[in-house]
C-alpha cells in the first residue's frame, strides 16, 4: 500500500497511517444536546468526532456557534474535532444562512482554532473554497474538501477526478461519498479510491451510502480510505454502522491480513 507523502496528525492520531480511523458525528440541535452527545461519544472512544453544525438550531448566530464550539472543545479533550456544515444538496439540513455566511462561519471557526479539521464542499463557489483554504492554512487547521452525491454513483474516471480536484484546491484530505444503485457501484467507488490513492499525495476518504454501501465503510481501508464515519447514537448519513461493529470488523481484517494491508 502506498505511503502518503502527507500524513495528518491531530492530537496523537494519524490520518493516513496504517490503520483507518473512526469518526463519530454529533447531530444535536441545541447547545445542551450537542455537549451531552459529545460526552457520550467521547466515552465510546472514537478516533475523532464531527460536529454537524447544519443540525444546530442557532447556526445563524456565529457567537452561539463559537461559544458551543468552545464548550465542545472542552468536552472533547484530546479527541480531534471536525467542523462540518453540510449543504442540503449534499445531504445536509436546511439552514437559514446563505453561502457567504457559511464561508464566513468556517473562517471564524478556523480562526478560533477550536476545531482540528474543517470539512468544506468541493462544489462550493471556488472563491469561498480559496477563502476557507487560506484561513485554515493561516491557523494550522486541516482542510477536508468533500464531494457527495446522494442520487447515484458517477463513473470511475469522474470519481477519481473529484479526489484530484480536491487536492488541486489545497485539501489536506479529500473525501468522496456516493449513493450506490447496485453492487457494481460499490466496486466502482473502491476502484476509484485505489486509483486516486496512487495519483494523490494526500490521504483519502471514500464511502458508499445506505445499507448496500455499508460494506465500503468496513473494507475501504484496503483500498486507500483512511477514515470511516460510525454511529454513536444517531447517524448523520445512511449506512453508518455502530462503532463497536466497526472496531470488530477492523480487528478481524487486520488479523486475517497479518497487519500487512494497512
Amino acid at each position: 500500500m502506498k505511503k502518503h507523502a502527507k500524513v495528518l496528525h491531530a492530537r496523537g492520531r494519524r490520518l493516513g497511517g496504517r490503520t483507518p480511523l473512526l469518526c463519530m458525528p454529533l447531530v444535536a440541535r441545541t447547545r445542551e444536546r450537542v455537549l451531552a452527545a459529545a460526552t457520550r461519544a467521547v466515552a465510546q472512544k472514537p478516533d475523532l468526532i464531527e460536529w454537524r453544525v447544519d443540525f444546530f438550531e442557532r447556526i445563524g448566530d456565529a457567537g452561539a456557534v463559537i461559544e458551543t464550539a468552545q464548550e465542545l472543545r472542552r468536552v472533547a479533550d484530546e479527541t480531534p474535532v471536525i467542523f462540518t456544515c453540510r449543504s442540503v444538496k449534499e445531504g445536509g439540513e436546511p439552514i437559514p444562512i446563505g453561502e457567504d455566511k457559511v464561508a464566513d462561519l468556517h473562517a471564524a471557526v478556523s480562526a478560533s482554532r477550536l476545531a482540528d479539521f474543517i470539512d468544506f464542499e468541493l462544489e462550493n463557489d471556488p472563491a469561498h473554497v480559496r477563502c476557507v483554504r487560506e484561513t485554515t492554512r493561516a491557523h494550522d487547521i486541516g482542510l477536508i474538501i468533500s464531494y457527495h452525491n446522494f442520487s447515484y454513483t458517477p463513473g470511475l474516471d469522474f470519481l477519481v477526478s473529484r479526489f484530484l480536484e480536491a487536492e488541486r484546491h489545497g485539501a489536506d484530505l479529500a473525501l468522496v461519498c456516493v449513493m450506490p444503485r447496485d453492487r457494481m457501484d460499490l466496486l466502482t467507488l473502491l476502484a476509484a479510491t485505489e486509483q486516486a490513492d496512487d495519483k494523490t499525495q494526500i490521504p483519502l476518504v471514500s464511502m458508499s451510502l445506505g445499507p448496500l454501501g455499508s460494506v465500503t465503510r468496513m473494507v475501504g481501508g484496503l483500498f486507500g480510505s483512511v477514515l470511516s464515519y460510525v454511529v454513536g447514537e444517531t447517524a448523520s448519513a445512511p449506512g453508518q454502522i455502530p462503532i463497536g461493529d466497526a472496531v470488530a470488523v477492523g480487528d478481524i481484517i487486520r488479523r486475517a491480513a497479518g497487519g500487512e494491508l494497512f
